[in-house]
């Protein structure tokens, strides 16, 4: 059983969807960043080197992470969609490989030539900024995943469709700074 709000709203979700008779399929992705990519962890980070701050980083930059590019996450849901085998199954989405807060502050500097530093947030102080925004509030019980990240086994995907879709975490993120540049700061 899941044991957070959001845990039981996808278990309910993929039951209904499980009982229905139409074909379905479910990609667990994990943290996700990108173009248009707003609403994700790692979205807040980058707009702050964009705007050359202090960068906030969610989590223990010591402990290493999956970051999916979008573009990648949606070529490899496309592939399995197009596909009349891969439906009524459950497929993992991992990232190239994980990446540690340190490794993707190391990357900015030496790529980007960004020079502040990062702030760790943390639980608590995440536990605070849901006081005023309700976003915050539900990353809460979401924050085990960065404490104790979970890392996706592409095996089944690889074995049944080809090599997951791999953007290199540089180009990724250089795609996603000229983006916020360009459309956010």
């Amino acid at each position: 059983m899941p044991h957070t709000k959001k845990g039981n709203i996808r278990l309910m979700m993929e039951n209904r969807i499980k009982k229905s008779n139409i074909p379905w399929l479910i990609g667990h992705l994990p943290d996700s960043y990108g173009p248009n990519a707003e609403n994700t962890i790692l979205y807040e980070t980058l707009k702050n080197v964009c705007l050359n701050k202090v960068a906030n980083y969610v989590g223990d930059k010591k402990i290493k992470r999956e970051f999916l590019y979008t573009r990648d996450g949606a070529k490899a849901l496309v592939e399995l969609a197009l596909r009349e085998d891969t439906f009524n199954q459950h497929w993992n989405i991992p990232s190239s490989f994980p990446i540690s807060g340190e490794e993707i502050h190391q990357l900015l500097q030496k790529e980007f030539g960004y020079t502040k530093s990062f702030r760790m947030v943390n639980k608590s102080m995440i536990r605070m900024m849901g006081i005023f925004h309700p976003f915050m509030k539900e990353m809460v019980e979401m924050m085990y995943l960065n404490e104790n990240p979970i890392l996706l086994n592409g095996v089944k995907y690889e074995q049944t469709i080809g090599p997951v879709p791999n953007t290199a975490y540089n180009v990724g993120i250089a795609e996603t700074l000229n983006w916020i540049k360009n459309n956010k700061v």
